[in-house]
């Protein structure tokens, strides 16, 4: 299987000589006029310098200046001119992609003491898209933690209440899209997963300089994320140094154990050297119930009952680290994130009788980034950003894990109180009433896959006129390995154990490529060795801004090579060479995939607080390459079974239009308000489709599933906020969409049920709501806070209270459902599919924090409550009822007959497993902390 072919090299070649990009490595530029207050006349040669940085400018002719290649953050900017009043602004934040436009108006006169402004824009008024900011501070106050949630408080923007649990590796929804639509890089590198499509980077909120969120359509730079861009800047230091811990912990108040302790250090490398800086954190998490649940777990028959769910820890630890050097015209600037993640998986069947099996995860990221800058000149500029990361996931039994030979073996398994029922490579079953696993039995599947990348960008931007040029390109270079083992019993079993490894393994037909028959890490050729897929894009941009008007317009280029073979033909697997086995002849070299995304933006004001903007875009995303890799061992089991999930190869990106327009108005002197209305079609989503085919040409029709752009979905919506800045101690957001996102298919996998259902297993296509279709969605966050010096003990204190609203999703009804006899999906509906909406959800949280100053130290305890009021939101309901709690089978003829045979503990644990723990959301969370931060020293 290949690899670098001629038309790789070729790209490769051309992308290093001439490609640049502003892109993925996220600069920001500042532009404005400085005139003279009293006459209106351009200052020419007034300085603005960004200060504790080298950059700055002097302005022209005109009184205009601007400031290219700023890494975005929140920044203070010094204008000072000859015989003038120096003015020193705070709090300017300067975004990726977006020009923030600051003019000033000096005074003339001697001996005039500097002012300071505090910059208070509400809205990116040079934007084209939809474009949300937050920073350090704003992450700091919030009463939410993780990236992805405080994305989900952004308009368009979908998560399930408690998603993700205490470690905050939810998934979310933008505006109908799936959640492996978004895309997240942090400093520059991409994060999401080649092989999961999945961001397993978790990044502390205390490194976090700066996140935005670019919701919809975005330009030519971005690729690979049909929804939304979430672009992370870590915290690189400052001239002077600081400490800061943040210590939290639920121990005091509830049994689900929250622990995280954080600890940050940053300054100059060199004691009062500004141009050499640094930043340091670790984090410290334990979980004694990583997700905890509203309802928690209650067992009637042996009368037990807890709200935290038992063996659902996590174990976590997370160093981020950046340094920043400005040399010259160079900057150079290197970052590394690291995570590491114990965790348990909770199985709701083991509970009763068997929760120390819950599955064991263990998962490690590492990512590393290099960025180098120059700045040619005033209006010209290169970046080149290097990066590497490596994602790691590995999951087995709780008890056993990678032990595989131990899972099935009736000496280990006495050892620790456990009898196999039928011998050697046997596992224990189920209960007396068949619905909860009994002591003993074990996590039957073991898997594991580690991808790594590489990737570089290299870009150039100049500055021509009115016109913002920019032209960039770069590469991913992925290595991709994963093994899947089921039935690992089977291992220690009498006519197994005794074999060869090789053979003894192979008995069990794993999936892997990368890894040997073994599960051992492995270099080598041929179907199951490491797959390498590869990946380029290049694009052009011209950002066009006059007083009024600016106009976006950019296209871009995507190559992509999976680097696999596929079948030749998927109706007859095996027909090209030995009829009764896979040869050479029967595989073909997958195609690559090339594609074209033009871009356009248009933002102009139509007075001096209102701002229109529209947007268009092509957007393709490649699938996740779980859904095109397969390894041998599975395609060979079409020769002997069927009705079975092969990743055939043949899926191939999928490709979204969007479109976008909106306003954004100035409401007196303290408020914004935006409104947005957005449109888009999605094709080729990747779901299963059925197969025909046949094991010799002309013999018995049989099936498998495969992957396929088989899929469309079609969303729209209105997006709403309103941001009041502060009036007088308060503050107040409101942010409300509405949207329908209906479409064929709501995952990759969602058609099984549809083929089911079917007698000859075909797969109808009906446009219908997606299962994220959450017609409703709606944030409002009010937030107080007194400055220091100011109503006297109440100074430095702070309080942000955060209200989400939601209606409910839909869901498929159903005649009939018991959860034990295997038709809890597959039975007759009695309606359309997703015809039916369960409830909406609501809850409160609350953080309030006062801070004490002694000495350069600043202590500051606070209280953070996640729902507060306790609300109980149902967030998966069953498909008879419409609710969280339960089926309505015990109401059924059939139910009455079964507890006549098993009597009332039969019933007791029906309603046990009705009530899943994994149907609602958070419990109220009361967690006390404290944080002290020791500055500028």
């Amino acid at each position: 299987m290949r690899k670098l072919n001629t038309f790789s090299i070729i790209m490769f070649l051309s992308m290093l000589i001439y490609s640049v990009t502003f892109a993925q490595s996220g600069a920001g530029k500042l532009a404005g006029k400085i005139t003279d207050a009293a006459t209106g006349e351009p200052l020419i040669g007034a300085n603005v310098i960004l200060i504790n940085t080298s950059q700055g400018s002097a302005a022209d002719i005109n009184g205009e200046y601007f400031i290219l290649n700023i890494t975005p953050g929140t920044y203070q900017v010094k204008i000072s001119f000859v015989g003038y009043q120096t003015q020193t602004f705070t709090d300017v934040r300067v975004v990726a992609g977006i020009t923030y436009e600051l003019n000033a108006a000096l005074s003339s006169g001697l001996n005039l003491e500097e002012i300071v402004v505090t910059s208070d824009k509400f809205f990116e008024e040079k934007s084209t898209n939809t474009v949300k900011v937050i920073d350090s501070d704003e992450i700091a106050r919030l009463p939410v933690k993780g990236v992805a949630r405080h994305a989900s408080l952004q308009s368009g923007v979908v998560m399930q209440d408690g998603s993700g649990g205490a470690d905050g590796n939810a998934t979310i929804n933008v505006r109908g899209g799936r959640g492996a639509e978004v895309l997240y890089i942090v400093d520059g590198i991409p994060q999401n997963d080649a092989f999961t499509g999945t961001n397993y980077s978790q990044v502390s909120d205390a490194a976090i300089e700066q996140i935005s969120f670019q919701i919809g359509g975005y330009e030519a730079k971005y690729g690979q994320a049909q929804s939304g861009i979430i672009n992370v800047t870590t915290k690189s230091g400052n001239p002077k140094y600081n400490v800061y811990a943040d210590l939290q912990s639920s121990e005091f108040t509830d049994d689900y154990g929250y622990n995280l302790y954080t600890a940050t250090l940053s300054g100059p490398i060199i004691p009062g050297d500004g141009s050499n800086t640094f930043f340091l954190s670790a984090e410290r998490g334990y979980f004694a119930d990583a997700d905890p649940s509203a309802e928690g777990v209650k067992f009637e028959s042996i009368g037990y009952s807890s709200k935290a769910l038992p063996n659902n820890e996590s174990d976590l630890w997370r160093f981020s680290g950046r340094t920043k050097h400005y040399l010259g015209d160079f900057t150079l600037s290197l970052g590394a994130n690291l995570n590491f993640r114990n965790y348990r998986g909770y199985v709701h069947s083991y509970t009763k009788n068997n929760s120390e099996h819950n599955t064991r995860n263990e998962q490690y990221n590492h990512s590393y980034s290099l960025k180098v800058s120059q700045n040619v000149d005033k209006n010209s500029f290169w970046n080149l950003t290097a990066g590497y990361r490596q994602n790691f996931d590995e999951t087995g039994d709780g008890v056993w894990f990678d032990d595989l030979e131990a899972y099935g073996d009736v000496e280990k398994n006495r050892a620790i109180g456990v009898e196999l029922p039928n011998g050697e490579g046997s596992r224990v079953t189920f209960d007396e009433y068949g619905m909860f696993a009994a002591h003993g039995r074990v996590w039957n599947t073991y898997d594991k896959f580690k991808t790594q990348t590489m990737n570089a960008d290299l870009d150039f931007t100049s500055q021509v006129d009115n016109h913002l040029l920019e032209i960039g390109g770069g590469f991913a270079y992925n290595t991709v390995r994963n093994y899947v083992l089921g039935g690992v019993t089977t291992l220690a079993s009498t006519n197994v154990r005794d074999l060869p490894d090789e053979e003894k393994y192979a008995n069990l037909r794993p999936e892997y490529y990368g890894y040997s028959v073994t599960g051992v890490e492995e270099e080598g050729e041929g179907f199951n060795a490491a797959k390498h897929p590869l990946s380029f894009y290049g694009y052009v941009q011209d950002r066009f801004e006059l007083e009024d008007l600016v106009i976006n317009l950019g296209v871009r280029v995507d190559y992509f090579d999976a680097d696999t073979d596929v079948l030749k033909d998927p109706k007859l697997p095996y027909a090209y060479g030995d009829p009764s086995n896979y040869d050479a002849a029967d595989f073909v070299a997958k195609e690559s995939e090339f594609y074209i995304s033009p871009r356009i933006g248009l933002g102009f004001p139509v007075t001096e607080s209102t701002v229109f903007h529209a947007q268009y875009g092509v957007f393709i995303q490649q699938p996740s390459l779980d859904q095109i890799f397969e390894g041998y061992e599975v395609l060979r089991n079409l020769i002997t079974d069927n009705s079975q999930t092969v990743q055939n190869g043949y899926a191939e990106s999928e490709k979204t239009t969007q479109y976008e327009i909106g306003f954004r108005q100035v409401l007196g002197d303290v408020a914004a308000l935006n409104l947005t209305a957005f449109y888009k079609n999605t094709l080729g989503l990747v779901n299963v489709q059925t197969v025909k085919f046949q094991r010799v040409e002309g013999g018995e029709l049989l099936e498998y599933y495969a992957p396929s752009n088989s899929d469309f979905g079609t969303i729209k919506g209105l997006a709403f906020s309103v941001d009041i800045s502060r009036i007088k101690y308060f503050n107040l957001g409101v942010d409300y969409t509405y949207s329908v996102a209906e479409g064929t298919g709501s995952s990759t996998n969602s058609s099984f049920v549809a083929s089911f259902r079917n007698d000859d297993n075909d797969i109808p296509k009906v446009i219908a709501p997606l299962d994220f279709d959450q017609r409703h969605t709606g944030i409002v966050n009010l937030g107080f806070f007194v400055p220091k010096g100011e109503l006297g003990l109440l100074e430095m204190f702070s309080a942000d209270v955060l209200m989400s609203f939601s209606s409910g999703r839909p869901y498929t009804p159903l005649f009939q459902q018991n959860l034990i006899s295997g038709n809890t999906n597959y039975g007759d509906t009695r309606g359309y599919v997703n015809s039916a909406y369960g409830p909406g959800n609501f809850r409160i949280d609350l953080k309030v924090e006062k801070s004490f100053e002694f000495a350069g130290l600043r202590l500051s305890p606070y209280l953070w409550v996640e729902n507060l009021l306790d609300a109980v939101n149902e967030i998966t309901v069953y498909r008879t009822t419409g609710n969280a709690y339960t089926t309505d089978f015990l109401n059924t003829d059939e139910a009455k007959l079964l507890i006549a045979q098993n009597g009332e503990g039969w019933a007791q644990d029906y309603r046990s497993l009705e009530l899943d723990p994994a149907n609602f959301g958070i419990p109220r969370l009361i967690k006390l902390g404290i944080k002290l931060n020791f500055d500028n020293f």
